[in-house]
Parts: structure tokens; sequence; C-alpha cells
């Protein structure tokens, strides 16, 4: 689904038909959905030619625009029906609805255009002509699923007429438009320009959803370039090694960059077709799409070119493990081989990329990277396997280190998140991750160089009376007019005020740090965060998904710098109470490895308090057993959302919750839960 990113008046128009399907749901059984769920460019498609065709009047186009939707929704949904894999099986149910949904969704789109158009018109034969296509191409796709031709015959001139083919519908809306027009001269360069925007959007959906491609078997064309055949596996180790060859060849084998490119000069073709119409609004889609294949076709070279020179200069390491001693421990060893390996190879799953599109008013790239965070976290639980048993992590650590610091930001205020977006200050979250792995390695005097003036900032600019301060590190005198920008992003965009998780993260690192130096900010700091425990014991966290990281970061403070406070023994018996009947932990019943982690990690902290209870034991040997089942062949656990961007916090709206998760975060998490209950 493409998204709407339209002028005004046309997001009016598309706002409109929308409403207008909505109306004819009335007809229909609530089962039977006959709106899309979200309003997208495809409510004003056929808007996007008007230039082309003055005289149509724009009480046909309304009609024309609500076939057209319509009859959009139901081929993307019979898209459902045919894919293959996970996402189809797991809404098998729904198949007989789905179908009924189509039928409905064409029928009221038929009647439409039978009002617009006479049994007799031009449109029919066009219309005709295209859903041929439509099928044919839809055909020939199944016979490289089910296996009746070679991947290795999916050629790119084959490759682009499915493409071409599957989205015949929308040469349909421009046979449409002329047929009403009376002019039948602009059919021609504007289906050229159609087809050379769906052949570039194939191309990216390829290169995006490879992955899942890989797993239900579909074949593309990059899939195609790499494999040959049909991919067959055994099992899911098998099945984890191919994604990882695969995902090799396709990034540093330059089919990437192939398939960018490819996209690229096929919208290059498809807008030299449309110069006749300088300002169609059309040309805004087609923009938009090649100014997101050159970005992404930028970000692969730089990406790939900067992990060739660090495979050029990284060390060499040679993982050597002793036996456990116990099961904690083996189930440790398993998930830190895995996070090596990781290392190895730059971390790259781990990393946090995020689109941010000019219309938000943020300069630098619109994709941006994030992974000093992750890479903070992940630091910090080799600190922990390197106490654990002397594994001589020290050099991976060490390197971890200085790429950490390379990443500060040239301003005052330390590190921030996306390292390349200018809008987003600095933030006291990053900087506690990073003096923690600093202090742990023995970094004194970079941590009085690189982190006593943010510190300086944060706890004396941006605290308040109550004990708390901001997230974002920003002066309150003298800024920058980069800071002065951070500043109006934090407010209108990103929000304001103290955030718990954040807090308890930072003031857990002053303890750290020098906890008398820093005693009266850390008690005032600890007595607000009691005030924002909740009454059945968890702490919220703003940042991250769930309960179980703020109450994580919560206990493992207060375990440290007042570990006979009530609030302790209260978070416990939350913890406890909400263990699932399989052993892990996860909302709505539904464990995950994520939250099991953070809920064994508040756990320990526990057992370093007076509250330590034989209860707590007892829930840690029952996850155990979860964690043990739910782990990968390869040594990892799965991704689960971990890091959210609530995008309407600061404005009061209603948000768009922006997610990130990892599996090497999910399985780093594991490791350090693994690692402290064998300790325990």
């Amino acid at each position: 689904m493409v998204e709407l990113s339209l002028p005004t008046r046309l997001q009016e128009n598309a706002r409109r038909i929308a409403e207008r399907v909505e109306r004819l749901q009335a007809f229909w059984p609530k089962q039977i959905l006959l709106p899309a769920s979200a309003v997208s460019m495809y409510d004003c498609f056929p808007y996007l030619f008007g230039e082309a065709f003055p005289s149509v009047e724009e009480a046909d186009l309304d009609r024309f625009a609500v076939a057209a939707r319509l009859y959009a929704s139901s081929i993307f949904l019979r898209d459902k029906l045919f894919d293959e894999g996970t996402d189809r099986d797991s809404n098998a149910d729904l198949a007989p609805i789905n179908a009924l949904r189509i039928l409905a969704m064409e029928w009221e789109a038929y009647r439409q255009l039978h009002e617009l158009f006479p049994p007799r018109s031009t449109f029919w034969e066009d219309f005709r002509c295209y859903l041929s296509d439509f099928t044919g191409a839809c055909l020939e796709e199944q016979r490289f699923i089910k296996g009746g031709r070679a991947w290795r015959e999916l050629s790119e001139e084959l490759a682009l007429n499915i493409a071409k083919g599957k989205n015949g519908v929308a040469r349909a809306t421009i046979a449409g438009l002329a047929a009403m027009e009376g002019d039948r001269g602009a059919l021609r360069p504007l289906t050229e320009a159609i087809n050379g925007y769906n052949s570039a959007r194939q191309m990216l959906d390829d290169l995006c959803d490879w992955k899942e491609d890989l797993r239900a078997g579909v074949p593309t064309l990059v899939l195609a370039r790499v494999l040959g055949e049909k991919p067959q596996y055994a099992d899911e180790e098998q099945q984890v090694r191919l994604k990882a060859k695969v995902g090799r060849e396709i990034f540093y084998g330059g089919h990437a960059r192939y398939l960018m490119e490819l996209a690229v000069s096929a919208l290059d073709e498809a807008n030299t077709a449309i110069a006749a119409w300088p300002k169609l609004a059309w040309r805004k889609v087609h923009g938009d799409l090649r100014r997101e294949c050159t970005l992404l076709l930028e970000d692969i070279e730089r990406i790939v070119g900067e992990n060739v020179d660090r495979v050029g200069r990284q060390q060499r390491f040679q993982l050597a493990l002793p036996s456990p001693l116990s099961d904690w421990q083996a189930l440790a060893w398993r998930a830190l081989r895995y996070v090596v390996e990781q290392w190895r190879l730059g971390f790259g799953e781990a990393r946090h990329i995020m689109h941010f599109p000019p219309e938000l008013g943020v300069s630098g790239p619109q994709y941006q990277r994030g992974d000093i965070f992750q890479r903070a976290v992940i630091a910090d639980v080799l600190c922990d396997a390197d106490e654990a048993a002397d594994v001589r992590l020290r050099p991976v650590i060490e390197q971890e280190i200085g790429y950490l610091l390379s990443r500060r930001d040239t301003g005052r205020c330390g590190w921030r998140y996306f390292p390349e977006l200018p809008e987003l200050p600095p933030d006291a979250d990053d900087l506690a991750q990073i003096l923690q792995v600093l202090w742990r390695c023995g970094y004194r005097q970079e941590i009085e160089d690189y982190c006593s003036k943010p510190l300086s900032i944060l706890l004396q600019e941006n605290r308040h009376e109550d004990g708390s301060f901001e997230t974002w590190i920003i002066p309150r005198s003298e800024r920058t007019r980069g800071e002065m920008r951070e500043a109006e992003f934090a407010k209108n965009m990103w929000g304001e005020g103290a955030d718990p998780d954040v807090m308890a993260n930072q003031l857990y690192a002053l303890a750290l740090v020098n906890r008398d130096g820093y005693a009266e900010q850390i008690e005032h700091g600890v007595e607000y965060l009691k005030g924002q425990q909740s009454r059945d014991g968890c702490w919220n966290s703003t940042w991250y998904h769930g309960p179980y990281y703020g109450t994580y970061v919560c206990l493992r403070l207060l375990c440290r710098v007042s570990p006979t406070t009530e609030a302790i023994r209260l978070a416990a018996h939350y913890l406890r109470n909400r263990q699932n009947d399989d052993g892990g932990w996860g909302s709505g019943g539904c464990s995950n490895a994520l939250d099991t982690a953070l809920a064994l990690l508040g756990l320990a902290n526990v057992e370093r308090s007076k509250f330590a209870a034989g209860a707590n034991s007892i829930s840690a040997a029952k996850s155990f057993e979860y964690l043990q089942g739910s782990a990968g062949g390869d040594g990892s656990w799965p991704k689960c959302e971990f890091i959210r961007m609530d995008t309407g916090r600061a404005s009061g709206t209603v948000p768009e919750i922006l997610t990130y998760g990892s599996q090497t975060m999910t399985t780093a998490f594991v490791l350090k839960a693994a690692i402290a209950w064998h300790d325990c």
C-alpha cells in the first residue's frame, strides 16, 4: 500500500472518495468490509492525471475514483489469497470472507463503471485487455512459485512484464479517463509512465521484502539472480544459514545496487513520457518514489562501503568458552556465540533504520541509521560475560568503545540516537548507557573528557524542582543555532518532560560513576521515581514497549541505592504475578523472549536486596524452560518490539507509534539475564 503524501487538494479528494466508499458499506453485511484500512493515493488515483484530461467533469471523476478505489482494494485483497507463507497461513480462516469481500467490491465497482461507460465504449475493450494481462501475469508468477519453471528463467524482461501485467488495473484508469475525454492521445504516454512507476515500485518492494519472499518461496528478480532455483531446506537452522548467505550476496554481490539502478532508470524513462504535462499531479508520486530509490541506493553504497572497510580493519578474535557450570551458563554461552558472530558482521542487524520524510521538516538523510544505544547495551552485556568466566572479550569490548567514542556529537551535549539527524537532540539515555560501559572498563579520563559537560547541562539546566530531569540534553542559555532548532523540535515533535525509564538508567549510571558526588541528585531522583510507580507495582516506559524494561531499570537502580525500600517488594510481586503459564512474560498472555529476559533481570536484581525470596527462584526456573524452547537454531532469539517512538506525544494528537526491534538485541538481553541467574 502506498502511503498518502500529496498536496492538500488531492488529500481532500481522497478523503471524500473514502467517505463515499464508506457509505456503500450500509448495503453489505458488516463482515464484508468495503473501505480500505487507511486513506491512500488509490482513493484519488484518477485525479493524479487531471491535467491531461481537462474536460472530464468532477462528478464523473468522483464516480470513477470510487470504482478505481474499490477495484484496487479487490486486487490487493486477492493478492493475500494468492500469496504463500506465514501471513496467508495465519489468516486462512478469513479466506472465505475475503473472497466474498472481493465479490462485493467488484460488484460495486462495475456498478459505478456502467454508469459512466456505455456498452460499446472503447473503455471496455481496454479494460478486458488489461485484465487479461493481469491474469496472465498472475498465472506466470504461479508457475515459478509452484515449480513449473526454474527461477533462473525469471529474466529482467520477464520480471518487468509480470510487474506491468499485475498492475494492469492502474492502466485501465488512464483508458477510462481517455474514454471520458473523448481523446486517446494521452493514453500511450501515460500508460508508459505508469508502467515505469510500477516496475520501479516492484523492484523496491522486492529488495525491501526479500526475507519474507525467501521464506515464502516467492520468486523475485533479485532472488532469481542469487539462487536460480526455489530454495529447499530441511530445518530452521538451514533456513537461517541460507538467509544469511542470500543477504550477503544481495548486498555485497551488487544485486541490490543493480535493482535500484534499474528502478531509477525505469522512472527516468517514465518521466520522459509525461514531459507534455509539467503540472501533472502524478509527478509528485513519481518524484517521491525516485527520491526513495535514490536515497536507498546511496544508503546501500555507504553501508556496504563502511562494512567492507570495517572488515578490512577488524582485528581477529577467536571465542573460547569454558565448559558451562550450570544450565543458565550453557544458555548464556549459546547466546554469546551469536552475539560475537554479529559483532564480526558489524551489528548490522541491530541497527535501527527509520524513515523521516521531508514533510516532517527535518534535514539530513531521509533514512536515518542509529546503533549507538544498541551497541552500548551490547558492550555492557559483553562486560557481564567477560566478568562471568574470564572469556577474554576485552578486544571486542575495546573496539566497541572506540566506535562509541567516534560517534559522539561534535557539540557539547554528548550523543544523539540518530547521529545524522540534526533536529534530534542528544539524550540522557545514550549518555547513561555509554557512561556505564566506560566506567566498567576503567575509562575514567574519557568520562571526564566526553561526559562531564553533558552531565552538567543535564543536571543543572534540564532538572526540575521535583527531582526529575529531561530526556533531551539542551542548554537553556547561550544556545547555538543548532541547539535552538533542537529545542523547537523537542517541543513540537519529540515531546518534553521527564521519562522514568530514561531517568532510572541515568541515575544508575551516576551511582556507578560517582555515587557520593551525585548523592543529592540520586536521592531526589529516586524519590521522584518511587512516586511514578504504578499501583500494581510496575513502572511504565515512555520509549520502550510494555512495562518490563521500565520496571527492570527502576529495580536495578533501587536495589543498588535503596535496597530496603518497599517499592522493590511491590515490583517483585508484580513481576511474579505477570508470569504466563508457559514460564515466559509478555503482554496479552503471549510470552516473548525480550519481556522474559527483562523480567528475569528485574527479579535477579531483587535477589540482591532484602526482598530476596524463594518465589523469585521458582519463577526463574519456570522461565528457563521457556527460553530454552524458544531459541533459534543459530543460538538467537526472535526479534521483539523494543523501542517505541510516539510521534503524537508533543502535540497530543492521535499517535503514530514507530517501533524498533532486533534479533541481536533480544539475544543480548537473554544473555544478560542468563548470566545474572547463573550468578544468583
